[in-house]
């Protein structure tokens, strides 16, 4: 009998450190950072993406302080989605992070520099917020120089 009644304070200390395990990741969660947008295949100061052609394979990464939170390749449209922790990304919401294209133009125009960036700043309302999901997406992408 005994036995039994060690066999279910086990049990029972397992079940509470796992309720409790379960509280706590669910109190340090603030929700789901999405990021959307097509990247450009073209140079220039906010360059438009309904005139420009789109730019496949690229690797779009969201840099926050300086340090890469996330990342994605775009499709062959140009399009590209990221998802990350909103722990990782608070920064977003004040403005500190930005989405860096390094992969070369050149890669999708031969025509175009084989050094610099695309930089875009994000951009979305509050309103945006919707169970825990707050979307973004690019502000406009620039070219920058290496």
């Amino acid at each position: 009998m005994a036995s039994k009644g060690a066999a279910v304070a086990v049990l029972l200390a397992i079940a509470t450190v796992a309720a409790m395990c379960a509280v706590s990741a669910a109190q340090t969660k603030f929700g789901k950072l999405v990021i959307t947008g097509v990247v450009p295949c073209n140079t220039g100061t906010l360059i438009d993406v309904a005139t420009s052609p789109a730019f496949p394979d690229a690797d779009v990464e969201l840099r926050c302080g300086g340090n890469v939170v996330a990342g994605a390749r775009t499709n062959r449209n140009g399009s590209f989605a990221i998802e990350t922790d909103m722990t990782n990304a608070l920064a977003a919401l004040v403005g500190a992070c930005e989405l860096v294209v390094d992969t070369p133009l050149v890669k999708c125009d031969g025509r175009l520099p084989t050094a610099g960036a695309l930089v875009s700043y994000l951009q979305g309302p509050l309103a945006r917020l919707l169970s825990g999901i707050f979307k973004l997406a690019p502000a406009g992408f620039s070219f920058r120089m290496s």
